[in-house]
C-alpha cells in the first residue's frame, strides 16, 4: 500500500456503497470545488448559495448542506460545518477527500476588541486552540495559523469593497457558554490581545494543515463582551445584518480570487 494510511482508511471504511460520504453526502468527481466556504449557520450558507450563479445542492445529509456554483466565472462550494470543532473536522475531512484544497470559515463570534462592535468583522491570522479535536491531528503545542495567501486575499477583497476589518488572533473553545462568559477568562484573553471568541477556527487551521490544505477564517461579531451588546438581546440587529452581508460579499470575492488559476 503506497498511499497515505489515513487516506486509505477513509476511502476504505467511510464511503458508503453509493460512493458518497456519510455526513455531507458528497462523492467527489467534480461535485465540489477546490475552494469552499464553511459556516455553522445553515441560513448563512443559504445566503451564500443565493449569491452564486447556478448553485446546485450537491450534498444534504445529517444537517450538512453543500452547494456548488460559480462567481464571476470562478467555481466555488459553500457548505455548513456544524457547531464546534468535531463537526468542523468532519466537514473538512469529507470535502478534502472529494477535492477541496482551500477552506474559508465564514462565521460569527463574540468580540473582545473595542474595534469590533456588533457587526464588526475580523480576519483571523491564528487561533488559540482551546478545543479538543485538534489534539487528534497535531501535538498540543502546534500553532493553528491561517494560510498567508488566504489572509491576503480576504484583506484585499475587503479593502476593494470598502469594508473595514480587524486582523488578529481568535480563540476557539469547546464551550459556548462556560468557555466564553467567565469574567476571568474574558479578562485573560483580552489582555493578550485576542480579538474574539468562537468555536471552530483553530480546528479548521489544524485539520487543514494536517491534510495539506489552505485555510482562512473571517468572523462577524454578534456580541461584544466589553460593551455587553448582543444580538441575542435584540440589540444592533441592523448593524449585525449589514456586517454579515458585507462579510459574505468580500469572503466570496476573496474565494473567487483564490479559485482563479492566475492566483
Amino acid at each position: 500500500m503506497t498511499e497515505d494510511t489515513s487516506t486509505w482508511m477513509t476511502e476504505r471504511y467511510m464511503r458508503l456503497p453509493d460512493g458518497s460520504f456519510p455526513h455531507l453526502g458528497i462523492r467527489g468527481g467534480g461535485d465540489v470545488a477546490e475552494v469552499a466556504l464553511l459556516s455553522g449557520s445553515p441560513e448563512r450558507v443559504e445566503m451564500m448559495a443565493s449569491m452564486l450563479d447556478d448553485a446546485q445542492r450537491v450534498g444534504d445529509r445529517r444537517g450538512y448542506a453543500v452547494f456548488t456554483g460559480t462567481l464571476d466565472g470562478a467555481r466555488l462550494t459553500v457548505a455548513t460545518s456544524g457547531v464546534g470543532s468535531p463537526s468542523m473536522a468532519i466537514a473538512v475531512e469529507e470535502l478534502a477527500a472529494c477535492g477541496t484544497s482551500c477552506f474559508i470559515r465564514v462565521g460569527s463570534c463574540a468580540a473582545l476588541s473595542p474595534a469590533m462592535p456588533v457587526g464588526g468583522i475580523g480576519v483571523a491570522t491564528g487561533a488559540v486552540s482551546d478545543e479538543g479535536t485538534s489534539r487528534y491531528y497535531a501535538p498540543e503545542n502546534f500553532p493553528p495559523v491561517a494560510t498567508h495567501r488566504v489572509v491576503a486575499a480576504l484583506v484585499a477583497a475587503a479593502a476593494r469593497l470598502g469594508t473595514p476589518v480587524e486582523v488578529g488572533v481568535t480563540r476557539s473553545t469547546d464551550s459556548f457558554y462556560e468557555g466564553e462568559r467567565t469574567v476571568e477568562v474574558i479578562s485573560q484573553w483580552k489582555a493578550l490581545g485576542v480579538m474574539a471568541f468562537e468555536m471552530e477556527t483553530s480546528c479548521l487551521f489544524t485539520v487543514a494543515a494536517a491534510l495539506g490544505c489552505e485555510a482562512g477564517s473571517v468572523l462577524c461579531a454578534g456580541t461584544n463582551l466589553l460593551s455587553g451588546e448582543a444580538t441575542y438581546q435584540g440589540q444592533r440587529l441592523d448593524e449585525y445584518a449589514a456586517g454579515q452581508q458585507a462579510m459574505l460579499e468580500f469572503a466570496l470575492a476573496a474565494a473567487a480570487d483564490l479559485a482563479r488559476p492566475s492566483q
